[in-house]
């Protein structure tokens, strides 16, 4: 009785080991494309957190080991490699790699996942070849100092991306709804904004088996909230706090066109996006425009100076709660920067909102809406 007793706890012990194994390993093969002694860098975000880690080219290999929560696309990136590639990891996973001429140019095997995503890679290259094109005759036009002709390349080149963000992802989702990465290629399309419109019809047709996992059910959380902050839906109303612990309302902003705009001193993207902000705020704001900031940050001295350096002079608020912000929580932000473009009287007009043509953008939807 005892002697079985030991094996049953073995056998039990074993058991919880393997169920909580969440380590992976990926084997990689440069073939001439990266030279020994070059560095790797990968990184996998999880919720927001971003995971990094680094490995080195050997005899013309590389390895990299770690753990991850569930499936994730684990970034593969490094200094003149010629471009960054992706692959899937999961739990448990050994994953072998094959890198061409460039760290971009790549195969993955060892999983169902990567065997799917190799195909829509396949499809990605045919569009990044025709950028890599623009990209040639760029340098050319730049070297004769043709302004002229660099804008108009720039433009065209724009044009291909934008074609192949919204064909190469929806094609796929919608061709394969029970497809092991549908739900990461839908995070790859929509890039983490915040969009109904878009969202819907791509996330209900998936079988029932991916929306029952974890990553589905919180998509679908994401597609409920993002319902309430659609085009032509009244913006939900909030509370946060000023720079001076002032209780500010969305609403008080009402009778005015409204930028909400979630972002982040910690966060690159959103401070890059800060400077056609501005550019924005100072043209529009005395047409009955005005920006309300809501930031994600948890310190308010990292908030405060960000401000100061980036110059914004409109309202900015936050619960400094972080990552659990309330009113980006109600909003469904996932990811910053966002935002949303509010009428006079609080009804949605425009969605993530961006680039150096912001201001061109927010004077086309406010036109637009004063013509209704």
């Amino acid at each position: 009785m005892r002697q079985y007793s030991i094996l049953a706890i073995l056998v039990l012990t074993l058991n919880l080991a393997s169920a909580q194994d969440k380590s992976y390993l990926v084997h990689g093969t440069v073939n001439g494309a990266i030279k020994d002694g070059k560095k790797i860098y990968s990184y996998y975000v999880n919720g927001q957190d971003v995971v990094m880690d680094s490995t080195t080219v050997v005899n013309g290999a590389y390895t990299l080991k770690g753990t991850v929560p569930g499936q994730v696309l684990l970034h593969l990136g490094g200094r003149r490699l010629g471009g960054d590639a992706k692959i899937f990891v999961s739990p448990s996973s050994k994953i072998e790699v094959i890198h061409n001429k460039t760290l971009k140019d790549v195969t993955a095997s060892g999983s169902l996942s990567n065997t799917e995503y190799n195909k829509v890679r396949t499809a990605l290259n045919v569009y990044y070849k025709q950028m890599e094109d623009f990209d040639v005759l760029n340098i050319a036009a730049r070297k004769a100092k043709d302004t002229a002709r660099v804008k108009s390349i720039r433009a065209d080149s724009k044009k291909v991306y934008d074609s192949m963000i919204e064909e190469v992802y929806p094609n796929y989702i919608k061709r394969n709804t029970n497809s092991p990465i549908a739900l990461a290629m839908l995070d790859e399309y929509l890039g983490g904004s915040v969009d109904a419109g878009k969202l819907e019809p791509l996330f209900l047709p998936l079988s029932k088996q991916i929306k029952s996992t974890p990553e589905g059910k919180r998509w679908a959380e994401i597609l409920r909230r993002s319902n309430t902050t659609a085009l032509g839906k009244k913006a939900p109303d909030f509370v946060q706090t000023d720079t001076a612990s002032n209780p500010i309302k969305l609403s008080s902003f009402r009778g005015k066109y409204v930028l909400v705009d979630f972002w982040a001193s910690w966060c690159g993207p959103c401070r890059a996006e800060n400077p056609n902000v501005l550019r924005a705020y100072q043209k529009l704001k005395d047409k009955k425009f005005t920006v309300i900031g809501v930031s994600i940050d948890d310190n308010k001295s990292a908030w405060l100076k960000a401000i100061k350096q980036d110059r914004m002079p409109w309202t900015q608020v936050s619960d400094l709660k972080g990552k659990k912000n309330e009113a980006a929580i109600l909003y469904g932000v996932d990811a910053i920067p966002q935002n949303w473009l509010l009428d006079p009287n609080g009804i949605v007009l425009g969605i993530n909102l961006r680039g150096a043509h912001l201001t061109e953008q927010i004077e086309k939807l406010i036109e637009t809406a004063k013509t209704k």
